[in-house]
């Protein structure tokens, strides 16, 4: 299917453009259908990841490695982080559009994920007997990935690397200050 479109037509059809090869075949039933379950699957992965990311949330929370308020609202902490996450999701996509929200998102999970195998070389290598080679190694490629995504953002959209670059200061900042708050109240 995708070979009944020309790259012209693709790139007019731009987040289509699945849908779009479709039509030749199946007609304007194929490109309803197409995008009625690309809008399924985008709507399931959603949900999917905003119940992940609050699990987590409420997680952490429990753990006291992040803080928590209540702000008046019943029921439990998972409910709590399950609100905050679909607020700052509605205000990201009242704000920025799609491939900015994915484009941060990718830079902070790859920041994220480089600093969990940096803590467990400089922290907790023997003690779970991680092999340094391989955490060497992701961080090398994350760094890598990174580089890249960061460089081709320079060039294409600014404006994502200022945001990104602020969100992990207040995120790092914030919780290095409630950490020490919590370690000076110990």
């Amino acid at each position: 299917m995708a070979g009944s479109l020309t790259v012209q037509e693709i790139i007019g059809a731009r987040d289509y453009a699945l849908a779009e090869a479709a039509r030749p075949v199946f007609g304007k039933a194929g490109v309803g259908f197409t995008v009625g379950l690309a809008i399924v699957a985008t709507v399931s992965g959603v949900i999917a990841s905003v119940f992940a990311v609050s699990r987590m949330l409420a997680m952490l929370t429990d753990m006291d490695l992040v803080p928590h308020r209540h702000f008046g609202m019943p029921g439990r902490i998972q409910k709590h982080t399950l609100v905050y996450t679909i607020v700052l999701a509605m205000l990201l996509t009242i704000f920025l559009d799609l491939s900015r929200i994915a484009t941060i998102g990718a830079i902070f999970y790859i920041v994220m994920d480089m600093a969990i195998h940096w803590g467990i070389l400089r922290r907790i290598r023997e003690e779970v007997e991680a092999s340094a080679w391989v955490l060497i190694t992701a961080l090398t490629l994350d760094a890598a990935v990174l580089a890249a995504l960061l460089l081709t953002q320079a060039r294409n959209d600014p404006l994502v690397l200022m945001i990104a670059s602020v969100g992990i200061i207040l995120i790092f900042g914030g919780e290095w200050l409630y950490l020490r708050k919590k370690q000076t109240e110990q």
